[in-house]
């Protein structure tokens, strides 16, 4: 059967197999000519176009076969050409060209073979050795012919590249012969082709030509570029690929940044990408650099220095296109510092090196940002406090970034929350107040899950236990939900967290938390429902409570509940806030029954009562409260005024323990019907004190409750009738205090006599400033009479007060403001304000104290600049010195228990200074002295003007905050402040300016008259009065309002660069008629700045001086002009070059004398016009006069250079001459010769002010010199031998006289450095010891470093090296460690040779350490 079936299948076979064959026959391609011929043989089939062409052996066989044949062809070697035309010819067919391109198959017949599918026909012919270079060259010139979109073909409905394909046919062939031949002819066709073929052809490049070939091949590439920069991509993706030497690819590199700034922005991230892959460590900084300069993360991203040409020319980018560019751009970036270690330092120095603020831009946060992300956090974070200490990163950078490039700061966000989180940490304003703007910018710019990782980051920093930290974190919370209080909303939950940490809160930081917490709550229109709830079980919870610490939070609570349920906007248009409509009467009663609660729960605790009226007088003066809440407080909250504190003045006359008398009444006799007991309050309250809480009724009135009342009064008052007229009485009324005559014998007195007069005197005094508070804003002149004669009333009780707290050392002060827990707390700053009590009962504590620089009493009150008060006090100290009474207490120590001024009382500086003197010449009547501001109540406002300002206006340069005070609170005095923005007080103070410039004027006058007296002498008779001294710290303040003013960070804003106009055309106004229209910017600026130098001449203290140049210098950062610094430099070197007398006419001197000496001296040679030339005119000039003189030798030139001083000029001038070499930068290849002739002129100048400075410390060899000259000495060496040596290899052929002189020079300094460091061993002092390992490191790498340059010039045989003995600074041998080198030879130094045959020269230097015996064959171990 199975025989039969193989028959029958037979005929099938036969018939089906004849009409394969024959339909096969039909699609092959043959013609009788060579080509044909010879692969027929070889064994290769090909094909008409529709199939693939067929193999019938292994693409080896084929190949060896095809060799063979054209070899014993009888035409070869002719044949070749007969066979390529032919070749050429069946190619010219686009569609059998193609399958050419593509892989033969292999025929079913061949069994031995590598795959079923093998290379293509071009590429196993250009594999052909014989054939090779013929079929290259033909196969190239063909691409000529193909042409943008035209001839092309589609294949199973796809266009075919048919350049393309046949470029890759060239790709990694086994073997060229001649790359030479093929890479010319690949760049010849480039230049004949279309633009996409030549991009097939350049990408291909790389992989194409042998590397003997890439050096050319780079070159043409290298030019292509500059004619062509559409091919931009393919070129530096080719050269990427080459194998270039440094040199050529250092011009490459070159080349490439000369188009950075013409290049497309789609190209750009290529093009970075490119630059950081082929950079060195030697040049990265030039290149990255070059790449920052020109990128520009602004609107108009990415170049900075593109044209208006340029730019017509480029195809404009939709936004998602420009942010992905922007996004592909710094992903170059990443990955180049990812992988260079070289690359990230560079940026580091290349931001680090942007010296003016308006140089840094958006790209130079995004750098930082990847820094950040690739593990370099340290450096990233140093970096960015410096530049906010200087002012260079503002927070309109920030919003730059924010606004214009969110979406790519979005890929950043995880580098952006940990920076943030870090400089939230820190203890300095600018760089907290920084932080805060990040964290604020982020919320606002970025998603939800964004913002949830915000709010949940800002709530972790409570946790801290740090309080800076805490009120950082809850300013920033409180902010975004008053500006953003629907997007705040949904966290509502996170942020009722932070009520776990209240216990650790302090009063103020529990204010803004219930605050913003009942915002979310109860005007919210979304997810507020969740929280309200657990609020008033919390509060009902802590006003139940009878500790007073958790009834103070439940006080804060309940009034913060109330504002915000009782929330009115009255006009305020606040976008984010739900307009609140009229209180519904189940929300009324809601805050009735609150307020009820409030009131009866703190009755029976006056500071809680006190507290409540503190808390509610300022929700009531924002204005914010609905009508009917403000009636029923003014009904129910303030009537029990008049029955607590105000009697007849027949009723007050009692009888007490403390004889008292009626004073300070304004009123005539008549009028004065009414008045304040306040002994018999006091009284009363002291003997409550001895009770316990629960026997003291509510009906008892303690004074400490007598101005929270009232104040509360008074703003009910104005928001009820919009006036005073009601409570006016109260302005002139009297009040009884203990009798003069009792309080002269204080002392004989009994210890609760003397409690209750000085509880009395601080009540009065609270009283006063509660009065002024109030009614300073009048514009009647009789009760502005009246506010003016209270501020007399307050500093002449000030002085009482002083003299009884001096006899009554340990009295603790009732207490004025209520931002406090526990009593300890309060008594901190009484017992160190006690100078008896301080030293007697724990010295121990204050040297410590003084060891960690936290001893001073008013520091915890300074908050953010406490640098004021030294100058105050020190300014006030010889006025109270000479009255020949006893010591009293300074006030500021006990400024904790005052009361504050609202800043709406600096209104009354508007009235004009008159002082005694020219009261008592003009015959003025008392009446008019009433009227007037007199120096000492000028005083007074001004000391507490400037602690505001220092308090709200943080500058750049605030001084950092203290973790380590933990038990005081900054806050205190500054309650009602801190409520207020910084912009409000800004605006408020701008206001002010006028006022404060006319009592500026005539401070300045009134020292102008006295200099006029005294024929010119400006240290004259009249400077030491009293009189003459209060005037000078008015003077001194005054300036140093300015100066806190104008260098307020908020100005960097654009959106107040109008109010900063405002102020200085204020300034110009004084000096000339102008209006705001008619000057620019920086016209205003200059003018004002002018005005400021006008004073220069009649400044009476060094330490005013300071302060006007601090004045000077913040007006001078914000001008174009480098006059304006030049300017400051000339004042400051003026008040170098005038002598300083104290009160007793003698120079003045000590610590803080010093201080001020360097910062003038400072400030003169950073902003003088040549540093070195002034620098050497101060050593040349100043110093000979105190090498001749005594000890009370001064300098003619300079006679605030004394030998007492000397210290604080050497060591500025040797640092600043450090500093001043940093810059000179080493020589770069493209730098002219002139440049570098300058540069080593300058490092010759520089050599020269060495020389004398090391050798000043034989005169002048002080311990703190010593230190100087070795710490500055080897930063000098150091960084003459990073940037320096560089440039004296560059010039040494051609200046080799000028590089000779400058390294003989530099050898002297050296040498007596090293002596100095045998010195220093002598004397045994550790702090000098410890620098001399590194200083002598430092000669020894000067010593070989000098050897690598001769033998880089051929000169090595010039070079000598011999001992140098060990000698102190005097130049005495130190005999104990000479004994050790006996054996050497004696007295040999080392000194320069001039090689007499070629006349080259070189230096040597004397190395102070042991040197390898193998460094020279002419070197010796050195001895020390």
């Amino acid at each position: 059967m199975s025989k039969t079936k193989r028959k029958l299948s037979d005929p099938e076979e036969k018939k089906s197999g004849k009409k394969r064959k024959g339909s096969d026959n039909e699609e092959h391609f043959y013609k009788d000519n060579v080509l044909c011929q010879v692969l027929k043989k070889a064994g290769l089939t090909l094909k008409k176009g529709k199939t693939q062409n067929v193999l019938d052996c292994d693409q080896a066989v084929f190949q060896r076969n095809l060799q063979i044949a054209l070899k014993r062809h009888g035409n070869y070697p002719s044949v070749l050409d007969e066979f390529v035309e032919g070749f050429i010819e069946y190619i010219e067919d686009p569609h059998r060209f193609h399958y050419c391109l593509l892989p033969t198959a292999t025929s079913e017949k061949c069994e031995s073979v590598r795959s079923r599918s093998q290379d293509s026909v071009v590429r196993l012919l250009v594999g052909v050795d014989i054939l090779q270079s013929k079929m290259m060259m033909s196969l190239l010139e063909k691409l000529a012919e193909f042409m943008e979109n035209e001839d092309c073909i589609v294949e199973h409905g796809e266009k075919v590249n048919l350049p393309r394909l046949l470029m890759s046919q060239f790709r990694w062939l086994d073997r060229i012969l001649d790359s030479k031949e093929l890479a010319d002819k690949m760049l010849e066709m480039i230049t004949i082709v279309s633009e996409d073929i030549q991009r097939e052809i350049i990408t291909c490049l790389p992989e194409v030509v042998e590397d003997s070939e890439h050096s050319h091949v780079a070159t043409s590439l290298r030019d292509l570029l500059m004619e062509k920069s559409s091919l931009t991509v393919p070129i530096l993706d080719a050269l990427s690929n080459l194998n270039l030497n440094p040199e050529l690819m250092t011009e490459v590199r070159g080349s490439v940044l000369q188009t950075l700034a013409s290049v497309e922005i789609e190209n750009l991230p290529v093009v970075i990408r490119f630059l950081l892959q082929s950079v060195t460590a030697a040049d990265a900084l030039e290149v990255v650099s070059e790449i920052r300069q020109n990128l520009d993360f602004s609107s108009s991203f990415p170049l900075a220095t593109s044209t208006p040409h340029q730019s017509v020319h480029r195809r404009q980018l939709s936004g998602d296109e420009t942010r992905g560019v922007e996004s592909l751009t710094l992903d170059a970036v990443k990955s180049g510092i990812r992988f260079q270690k070289s690359v990230a330092e560079a940026w580091i120095k290349a931001v680090d090196s942007v010296k003016q603020p308006s140089d840094h831009k958006v790209i130079d946060l995004f750098i930082l940002l990847i820094l950040y992300s690739t593990d370099r956090k340290k450096p990233v974070e140093s970096l960015i406090r410096n530049k906010i200490r200087s002012g260079a990163f503002t927070e309109v950078l920030l919003q730059e970034a924010f606004r214009e490039r969110a979406q790519v700061m979005r890929d950043y966000f995880p580098a952006i929350l940990s920076l943030a989180e870090v400089l939230l940490r820190s203890p300095e304003p600018a760089i907290t107040f920084f932080a805060a703007s990040m964290y604020k910018n982020g919320f606002v710019a970025f998603d939800t899950y964004c913002q949830q990782e915000i709010v949940g980051n800002l709530v972790t920093h409570f946790g801290s236990g740090f309080e800076e930290e805490t009120d950082s974190s809850l300013d920033i919370l409180y902010q975004l939900v008053d500006k953003h209080l629907d997007k705040m909303a949904p966290f509502a939950i996170f942020v009722k967290v932070v009520l776990d940490y209240l216990d650790n809160l302090s009063v103020p930081q529990i204010r803004k938390l219930y605050s913003l917490l009942s915002t979310l709550a109860f005007r919210s229109s979304q997810g507020g429902n969740m929280i309200q709830d657990d609020l008033h079980i919390i509060i009902r919870k802590q006003l139940s409570n009878d500790n007073p610490k958790y009834k103070r939070m439940g006080i804060i609570g309940a009034v913060m509940v109330v504002k915000s349920i009782a929330y009115n906007q009255n006009g305020d248009n606040e976008p984010s806030q739900a307009p609140a409509g009229p209180l519904t009467d189940s929300l009324y009663k809601q805050v009735i029954n609150l307020l009820q609660l409030v009131k009866t729960s703190s009755s029976r605790m006056s500071e809680a009562a006190a507290l409540f009226m503190d808390e509610l007088a300022n929700v009531v003066g924002k204005g914010h409260l609905d009508s009917k809440v403000e009636e029923w407080i003014t009904d129910n909250v303030t009537t029990d005024f008049q029955d607590h504190y105000v009697v007849d003045m027949e009723e007050a006359a009692t009888d007490s323990i403390v004889p008292q008398e009626n004073r300070f009444g304004l009123d005539d006799d008549s009028e004065a019907s009414i008045c304040i007991p306040l002994v018999s309050l006091t009284e009363a309250s002291v003997k409550d004190k001895k009770k316990s809480q629960k026997q003291k009724t509510s009906e008892s009135a303690d004074p400490v409750c007598l101005s929270p009342h009232f104040r509360l009064l008074r703003m009910c008052e104005q928001r009820q009738n919009g006036n005073m007229d009601n409570i006016d009485a109260l302005l002139g009324c009297p009040m009884f205090l203990p009798k003069t005559d009792v309080i002269d014998k204080m002392e004989s007195l009994s210890t609760k006599e003397k409690d209750v007069i000085c509880s009395s005197l601080f009540h009065a005094l609270n009283w006063f400033r509660e009065i002024v508070n109030a009614f300073a804003t009048q514009i009647d002149p009789e009760m502005k009479g009246k506010v003016i004669t209270r501020l007399h009333n307050i500093t002449e009780l000030s002085k009482t007060l002083e003299k009884c707290l001096a006899i009554h050392p340990r009295f603790c002060p009732p207490p004025a403001t209520f931002d406090w827990y526990e009593n300890p707390v309060l008594n901190a700053p009484v017992v160190n304000s006690s100078d008896g009590k301080k030293k007697g009962r724990k010295p121990a504590k204050k040297k410590k104290g003084n060891k960690e620089n936290i001893g001073d009493d008013e520091s915890d009150e300074n908050s953010k600049d406490s640098s004021q008060l030294d100058t105050q006090n020190e300014t006030q100290f010889p006025e109270k010195s000479d009255s020949g009474e006893k010591p009293v207490v300074d006030l500021a120590n006990y400024r904790a228990f005052f009361r504050e001024l609202d800043i709406s009382v600096f209104t009354i500086l508007h009235t004009g200074l008159i002082t005694k003197s020219s009261l008592d010449t003009e015959l003025n009547t008392k009446a008019t002295t009433e009227l007037s501001i007199q120096p000492p109540q000028l005083e007074f406002l001004l000391e507490d003007f400037t602690r505001k300002l220092s308090h709200a206006l943080i500058s750049s340069t605030s001084k950092r905050k203290s973790f380590l005070k933990t038990k005081s609170d900054k806050n205190v005095g500054f309650s009602h402040l801190d409520q207020c923005t910084p912009k409000f007080i800004a605006k408020k103070v701008i206001k002010l300016l006028p006022a404060l410039c006319e009592h500026l004027e005539s401070s300045s006058e009134f020292f102008q008259t006295l200099i006029v007296e005294n024929d010119g002498l400006i240290d004259g008779p009249g400077c030491n009065t009293p009189e003459a001294q209060t005037v000078g710290v008015c003077f001194h303040l005054l300036l140093q309002a300015l100066q806190t003013i104008f260098a307020w960070n908020g100005f960097l804003m654009v959106e107040n660069k109008s109010l900063l106009k405002e102020g200085l055309i204020t300034l110009v106004s004084r000096i000339k008629t102008v209006g705001s229209t008619q000057f620019t910017f920086q016209e205003a600026l200059k003018s004002a700045f002018q005005y400021i130098e006008n004073f220069a001449g009649t400044v009476p203290k060094l330490s005013t001086a300071v302060m006007l140049i601090k004045v000077m210098l913040t007006l001078a950062e914000k001008s174009d002009s480098k006059e304006t610094c030049r300017k400051t430099a000339v004042a400051a070197q003026s008040f170098l070059k005038r002598e300083w007398l104290d009160a007793e006419g003698q120079r003045e001197k000590g610590a803080k004398h010093n201080e001020n000496l360097q910062f003038l001296l400072k400030t003169y040679l950073c902003h003088c016009e040549d540093f070195l030339g002034s620098a050497e005119e101060i050593l040349t000039k100043g110093m000979p006069d105190l090498l001749e003189g005594d000890k009370n030798g001064f300098s003619e030139v300079y006679p605030t250079l004394t030998k007492s001083t000397f210290a604080v000029y050497y060591k500025t001038v040797f640092t600043e001459l450090v500093t001043c070499v940093k810059g000179i930068q080493p020589g770069k290849q493209r730098e002219d010769r002139d440049a570098r002739l300058d540069k080593l002129l300058r490092w010759s100048q520089a050599v020269r002010i060495l020389h004398i400075m090391v050798n000043l410390i034989k005169a002048f060899d002080g311990r703190a010199n010593l230190g100087t000259a070795l710490k500055c000495g080897r930063q000098f060496i150091d960084i003459f031998l990073r940037q320096g040596m560089p440039l004296m290899d560059d010039m040494f052929r051609s200046n080799r006289e000028d590089v000779q002189g400058l390294l003989k020079n530099l050898q002297l300094s050296t040498r007596v450095l090293h002596h100095t460091c045998g010195h220093s061993k002598i004397i045994k002092d550790i702090a000098l010891t410890n620098q001399v390992p590194f200083l002598k490191k430092c000669l020894e790498a000067f010593v070989y470093r000098v050897k690598a340059m001769l033998t880089v010039n051929r000169c090595l045989e010039a070079f000598w090296l011999g001992n140098l003995k060990n000698r102190d600074i005097h130049g005495e041998e130190i005999l104990s460690q000479a004994s050790t080198s006996a054996n050497t030879t004696a007295a040999e130094e080392e000194e320069e040779e001039e090689d007499a045959g070629g006349g080259e020269e070189s230096e040597e230097e004397e190395s102070d350490v042991e040197l390898e015996s193998n460094a020279s064959d002419e070197s010796h171990s050195v001895q020390y």
